[in-house]
């Protein structure tokens, strides 16, 4: 079976599989993509998709606690 007909296959049954079948699928899915390069870092080292994720929550958190800068500060320092 090529890839256009797994596709067209996995597109039917999508709807028609179990929870448990879809977490499974969905967990095969995460590790297999988990160590993808996604983006970079400031100094150019790379980032994972997990250490993406980690970095979003983090900034998240911060965000939520106000522990952040105004554009207003920013343009204010030294640079």
């Amino acid at each position: 079976m090529g890839t256009v007909e797994l596709r067209k296959k996995w597109i039917k049954s999508i709807n028609t599989v179990d929870d448990r079948f879809l977490r499974m699928v969905d967990a095969l899915y995460e590790g297999y993509f988990k160590n993808e390069v996604v983006a970079y870092h400031p100094d150019g080292t790379s980032m994972t998709r997990q250490e993406y994720k980690n970095a979003l929550e983090t900034a998240e958190s911060q965000i939520e606690e106000g522990d952040y800068m105004s554009v207003d500060d920013f343009e204010k320092e030294d640079h």
